[in-house]
């Protein structure tokens, strides 16, 4: 009993210097030889716990429960490892437990806001965290799970307020800076959010996904300031696999898409899924309600578009045309929205397309997945990807047996749980399938079409006046999200204003940092800052639109082009001069144009590029040619004309569901 004294005793001091790994050993070889008891086996599940084993943590929870169903700190940790493989209720249960069995049992307490909160059951949360601050005024992790809470509810005056309490209580507190941080990210407080990532990279640089966070900030105020070393760091790290930057992000960054498919796998794995799970197993969730198995002899496909996108958004924009012209013969749709809540204009004109129009914000993963099993759908339809507000969980876990990855993301979502991705031979060309997690399926034209926009206020004839463009010179016209700039981008910008001396850059700039970096750029390039305008930011879109009547020539940008704006500018008789890349992103633009026939404006290198624009400059008659040649082609392509682009994407629904019948 001595030497299982002396044995345990070291295994303690092990653990608690970090040495996990060599006290877990001792704690095995402890209970292979000796009766064991429930402290032990608590120890030994913990550092399972601490390891990221949380599988075999639970096993070993579950024993010391058995040896002593009293021991709360057992249920705190089950409820913990349950809540790191995202099953949430049952953490709560456990949480629930171990409180009962100890009074003011503050981490438990802690523990259960946070499941709640990752639950969507936010009043709860707070109710809970709020409690936890009544008990321990002074507990700084209390402030921060508060203030994520608050501003997953839209408080983020609320969420600043909680966040500086959290960081005043513990000022080497970096989660709480982070999410700080993010915060004024999200208020576009760009020059205040990087003061707090300063101060994480100071005390840690490598604090996961920091580099990320740091170039998307600057990138909105255009500090290029070490740009190519920071992604170089971020590029190395995905290929090491360390961090995955946001799931969209990547692809302002690079074309590289070995480097987009790592970081969307490496995003699934950190943001949705624990990493030991087998992706390619995730086919049925029996206990989430009955998947429907498919019919031959179905008299209606039940489609179901899933969004965060059903209000004014671009994506129901593009869609909306669909959704009025789908066959109600042959598809009946349902709409499950876990975006706004609010309904607008937009939400109200489409909502009679569907049968059904569910919003599932305040629903949990589960609830989601039944209710659409429930509705027994038969194509789930993805329009959101791995942009905001994503609910990525709710295909892993399947809510239908055939999943479409389809126009909200333009990429791989980096898991098989996504069946397929609807493209074009030019987005996704054959021998680049390899880098797509889901089968690839495409469209006779571009996989995107275009959508008038329905409510166009009538707006006034503009003239160059109004917005303080020259009269007599060529407006590039460049109004882009500033994420889309790089410096790269802007040297080949540069390049042309050098070679076109009649010319000016029309550009968005949406803060006077944005506007004194810009104009640093010129006078480093010995270009004067009168070439620069600045588009303001106008109230109302279509107001936007028909400004762009007033330019010339538009710039897109690189890697990540121009999208389903590009129709915007050629229903506005602006030709476009694209830079066709190696990625989805930045291929976009160039499947339009193919599709028109108008390939004199794609560009294969970024000599061409700025060859095009200094051309197209210096060359009226050719700009009037190729204007008048974008009029002509519109009306021959089936991307204008929306009856004939929905029959060619329901002929791609139904042989997507006659391949797995």
């Amino acid at each position: 009993m001595k030497k299982y004294e002396e044995q345990f005793i070291l295994a303690k001091q092990l653990h608690l210097s970090g040495k996990i790994i060599d006290s877990q050993k001792i704690y095995l070889n402890l209970i292979k030889k000796f009766k064991t008891n429930d402290k032990l086996f608590f120890l030994l599940g913990t550092t399972f716990l601490q390891l990221k084993n949380y599988n075999e943590a639970i096993k070993y929870l579950g024993i010391s429960i058995n040896l002593n169903d009293k021991f709360s700190d057992s249920y705190n940790n089950i409820g913990i490892a349950l809540a790191e493989l995202k099953k949430y209720s049952e953490a709560i249960l456990n949480y629930n437990k171990a409180i009962s069995l100890k009074e003011n049992y503050i981490d438990a307490y802690l523990n259960k806001g946070i499941s709640l909160y990752k639950l969507k059951k936010n009043d709860e949360a707070i109710k809970v965290t709020q409690l936890v601050i009544k008990l321990d005024s002074s507990n700084a992790k209390a402030y921060n799970n508060l203030g994520n809470i608050l501003q997953n509810t839209g408080k983020k005056k609320e969420s600043i307020e909680a966040y500086n309490k959290a960081i005043k209580i513990n000022s080497e507190y970096l989660e709480a800076m982070n999410n700080l941080a993010g915060v004024l990210d999200n208020l576009k407080l760009y020059d205040k959010a990087l003061i707090y990532y300063y101060k994480i990279f100071s005390k840690n640089p490598n604090f996961e996904g920091l580099l990320g966070k740091i170039i998307s900030s600057k990138m909105h105020i255009y500090d290029w300031d070490n740009y190519i070393e920071i992604i170089s760091k971020i590029k190395k790290q995905i290929i090491e696999k360390k961090i995955a930057v946001k799931g969209l992000f990547i692809n302002y960054l690079t074309d590289d898409l070995n480097l987009i498919k790592l970081n969307s796998e490496s995003f699934i794995l950190k943001e949705v899924l624990d990493p030991k799970i087998d992706l390619v197993k995730f086919k049925d969730f029996s206990d989430l309600g009955k998947l429907k198995k498919l019919d031959k002899n179905i008299n209606k496909l039940k489609i179901g578009y899933f969004s965060s996108d059903f209000n004014e958004h671009v994506v129901l924009q593009t869609m909306a045309n669909i959704f009025k012209n789908h066959d109600n013969n042959k598809f009946e749709l349902y709409a499950f929205s876990h975006g706004k809540k609010e309904d607008d204009l937009w939400r109200n004109k489409i909502r009679p397309y569907f049968k059904k129009f569910y919003i599932i914000n305040d629903m949990d993963d589960i609830q989601a997945v039944r209710l659409a099993r429930d509705e027994k759908i038969d194509i789930a339809i993805n329009l959101t990807g791995l942009t905001k507000n994503h609910r990525t969980n709710l295909f892993i876990k399947r809510v239908a047996p055939i999943q479409i990855n389809y126009l909200g993301y333009p990429g791989t979502m980096g898991t098989k749980s996504m069946d397929y991705i609807i493209a074009d031979k030019i987005i996704i060309p054959e021998i680049e399938k390899k880098y797509y997690f889901e089968k690839v399926k495409y469209l006779p034209e571009c996989y995107i079409p275009e959508s008038k926009n329905l409510f166009l206020k009538a707006t006034k004839n503009y003239t160059r006046i109004d917005f303080n463009l020259p009269k007599n010179k060529i407006i590039f016209c460049a109004i882009h999200n500033p994420l889309k700039l790089n410096p790269k981008i802007f040297s080949v910008w540069i390049k042309i204003l050098k070679r076109s001396n009649d010319s000016v850059l029309w550009i968005s700039a949406n803060t006077e940092k944005s506007k004194k970096n810009l104009l640093a750029e010129l006078e480093k390039n010995k270009i004067n800052i009168d070439r620069i305008i600045f588009a303001e930011k106008v109230k109302e879109n279509s107001d936007h639109l028909k400004r762009l009547e007033l330019a010339d020539i538009f710039l897109d940008t690189h890697p990540y082009n121009s999208h389903s704006t590009s129709y915007d500018y050629i229903n506005a008789g602006l030709p476009m001069i694209t830079l066709k890349g190696n990625s989805f992103a930045s291929r976009v633009a160039a499947s339009i144009y193919s599709s028109l026939k108008i390939n004199e404006l794609i560009a294969k290198t970024e000599t061409e590029y700025e060859n095009i624009a200094v051309e197209l400059a210096n060359n009226k008659f050719k700009l009037k040619k190729i204007r008048d040649k974008i009029k002509k082609n519109i009306s021959n392509s089936n991307l204008f004309k929306s009856k004939e682009f929905t029959k060619e994407l329901e002929k791609v629904y139904l042989e997507i569901f006659n391949e797995n019948i």
